[in-house]
């Protein structure tokens, strides 16, 4: 069965693609605190992200599928909030390794 939601497989043939998308892989466990953030609140929602960690697996199954998504030269990754300091500097170890491994020939990331 086809996931709906494969962007890949649904745009085979159709030239070259591009698309960026935001990555929260601490949830709303974000340590800034800004006035302004939207996702802080979402923690306490019914069924809502809470305050966990992406796992190994969704973060490897993710960055695959949208390197596969990109027809173009270059992937663009996006990592939002305060992960840089939540997660430190193996988890973007990780993520540059998952990165190496899923690109395709000749692509930047």
């Amino acid at each position: 069965m086809t996931d709906k939601y494969d962007a890949p497989s649904m745009l085979i043939g159709q030239g070259q693609r591009r698309f960026h998308a935001m990555a929260k892989p601490t949830g709303s466990a974000c340590n800034l605190d800004c006035t302004y953030c939207y996702y802080l609140s979402k923690a306490t929602l019914p069924n809502g992200p809470g305050s966990g960690r992406m796992s190994d697996e969704v973060l490897e199954t993710f960055i695959k599928k949208y390197i596969e998504g990109v027809t173009g030269p270059e992937v663009v990754f996006s990592w939002q909030g305060g992960e840089p300091t939540l997660l430190g500097l193996d988890f973007f170890r990780k993520i540059i390794a998952l990165e190496k491994k899923h690109a395709k020939p000749g692509q930047r990331i």
